[in-house]
């Protein structure tokens, strides 16, 4: 399988940008491509897109600190805590029609939902793994935990998002 190269860094995000997906970094360690703001009926020829980016550059996860880096030096970042801090996950997230700074904290959090949800993962692998609750010791808990936040995650990615996006301009 191709890798991507170093060098190659700024010409991806520079053609990812270019689609219309929003790409930007999420604290010192993640990054995020976003096409919540791209009218619907672009979406599928901006998958196609990606998937041709995606092919021509190759493999890319052995660079991410790199373009982590990169998107940061270009203003293209959100604040997040390092994934080396911990972070306490709250029962429930906030409930406010705003994104806060707790939305902004626990952006890997939410995208790891939303992945796991698509991808049909069971619940308590995802509340243990993600929010650090066991729901065998916890089961209300995290039950609890994992729906408010895959809630606000889907709220986030729907009608947050163009908060953030707006934001992150500024």
């Amino acid at each position: 399988m191709k890798r991507m190269q170093e060098k190659d860094i700024p010409a991806f995000v520079q053609e990812v940008a270019a689609t219309g997906c929003d790409i930007c970094a999420v604290g010192p360690a993640y990054y995020t491509m976003g096409d919540s703001d791209v009218p619907r009926g672009r979406r599928r020829g901006l998958y196609k897109k990606l998937a041709d980016i995606d092919a021509r550059y190759g493999s890319r996860d052995h660079l991410r600190y790199q373009i982590v880096a990169h998107l940061a030096s270009i203003g293209r970042y959100v604040d997040a805590p390092s994934p080396d801090e911990e972070t306490w996950i709250d029962t429930e997230p906030p409930e406010l029609a705003e994104v806060t700074p707790y939305d902004v904290a626990h952006f890997p959090t939410y995208a790891v939902l939303l992945f796991s949800e698509a991808k049909g993962v069971d619940w308590r692998k995802v509340a243990r793994a993600t929010l650090n609750v066991d729901p065998e010791r916890q089961p209300e808990r995290a039950r609890r935990a994992w729906a408010s936040h895959l809630a606000r995650a889907r709220w986030l990615a729907t009608s947050g998002f163009g908060e953030l996006r707006s934001d992150l301009l500024q």
